[in-house]
Formats: C-alpha cells, sequence, structure tokens
C-alpha cells in the first residue's frame, strides 16, 4: 500500500467519515482539530460540535475513523477535546461504550442511509429518470450515472457509506430500505424519508450554528458598544 502523510489522512478523513446523526462528514462539521502519524500509529483529535454532542454521534465517528486506519494498516487513537457539560474521560468512556456496541447506532445510520437514498433518488428523478427506470436501477448503474453527470459522486459516497454501515451488500438494487427489503411503495417511502431529511437537517443546523456559538474565538467589543456616559 502507498504511503501516506498525515496531511494526506486529514483531508480523506474530513471529506469521508460521516457524522451518523447528520450525514454530513467531519469537514463540512469543521470538527477536526488535528491529526498525528507516528510510525503506525494515528492519532485524531476531535472537537464536538457542542457541550452537549450525542455520545452516540461521537461514537459512530470514532468507529469510522479506526476503521480508515484498520484499512491503511494503522492503529487510531481518538482524542475527544472537552467540553463544558461532560469531562474528557466521561465523554471517551460513553463513546467507548457504544464502540463495544455498534449496533446502538443502528438507528442513527438508518435515518442516514434514508436520507441519503432519498437525495439519490431526487437528483436521478432531475436528470429525467421516470420512477419505473428508477426501479429497475442496481448499485452499479449509480456509478455510471456519476460519469454521465446525472449524479453527485458526493452522493453516491454517502449511499454507499451507509448501505455498508447497515450491513447492505455493495451490489444490488437501489430501491431497497434499511432492512434490505424492495421498495414496493414508494410514494409512502417518499413520505417517511422526507420527515427524516427534516429531522436531520434540523439537528444539523443546530449543530453547526451552536459549534459557532461555542468555539469561535471572542470577539472584542467595538467602541459603539462600550457604555458611555451620554457626552
Amino acid at each position: 500500500m502507498a504511503a501516506i502523510d498525515a496531511e494526506q489522512i486529514r483531508q480523506q478523513l474530513a471529506a469521508r467519515i460521516r457524522d451518523p446523526a447528520v450525514n454530513l462528514t467531519i469537514g463540512e462539521l469543521g470538527i477536526v482539530r488535528d491529526v498525528r502519524l507516528a510510525g503506525d500509529r494515528l492519532t485524531v483529535r476531535i472537537q464536538p460540535c457542542t457541550p452537549d454532542c450525542w455520545p452516540l454521534a461521537m461514537a459512530g465517528i470514532a468507529r469510522s475513523i479506526r476503521r480508515f486506519a484498520a484499512d491503511h494498516g494503522l492503529q487510531a487513537e481518538i482524542e475527544l477535546e472537552p467540553v463544558m457539560l461532560l469531562p474528557e474521560a466521561e465523554l471517551r468512556e460513553m463513546v467507548g461504550d457504544v464502540e463495544q456496541d455498534p449496533t446502538r447506532l443502528r438507528e442513527l445510520w438508518t435515518r442516514s442511509y434514508t436520507v441519503s437514498l432519498l437525495t439519490v433518488l431526487s437528483q436521478l428523478e432531475a436528470s429525467g429518470l421516470a420512477e419505473e427506470e428508477i426501479a429497475t436501477l442496481d448499485m452499479a448503474d449509480l456509478a455510471a450515472r456519476v460519469n454521465s453527470g446525472s449524479l453527485s459522486s458526493r452522493m453516491l459516497d454517502a449511499l454507499r457509506h451507509w448501505r455498508r454501515e447497515i450491513g447492505l451488500p455493495e451490489s444490488g438494487p437501489v430501491l431497497v430500505d434499511a432492512d434490505g427489503e424492495p421498495i414496493t411503495d414508494l410514494p409512502r417511502w417518499r413520505r417517511a424519508a422526507r420527515l427524516a431529511l427534516l429531522s436531520q437537517r434540523t439537528y444539523g443546523a443546530i449543530c453547526r450554528d451552536t459549534r459557532d456559538a461555542y468555539h469561535a474565538p471572542p470577539v472584542a467589543p467595538s467602541d459603539s458598544s462600550m457604555p458611555h456616559d451620554g457626552r
């Protein structure tokens, strides 16, 4: 396997590792604080978005980073920056508990898979594909759609990621639910998927806004905001 340096790892982690709660990459969330590589030891420091950021989401991120490291012959150490409501040691213990029982992430994986599939279907329909044509597609067909420009590679990467997490095969029909069952009533499935999308977008916006509020550098008050005596 070709050698890889810390900066390359940082870029790949930022683009590929997804927060299971909001289906955004850790690069999009801006929470990668440091990446260090010493021999076969990879250390990644993560800054949770908010003081009460879900340990479930952090566990999902840590698990994906460890899997990435193992694929490159590395051992990963995940450092979590302390936050106001949870000491670092307690957060690490909570994340470790979930990593030991990853089935607890199933609900988040399922929601992210559903939203990713909905987004892929929307792009395919926007490109002119009819529902009947979409029903015949398999995963290999989607790669061709990326090459033709009718599907975003980013969306296909997300769909593949969540299929892998929930245990669906890399190949096979596109229109299957999170349990691997064929989606036969697409309008009904779509209505439920849109609710999942709304929930995820709302939570994602909260994460980004509260991250900015808690982690932005302090801003010095301007002269106009300083108290004065009216003279």
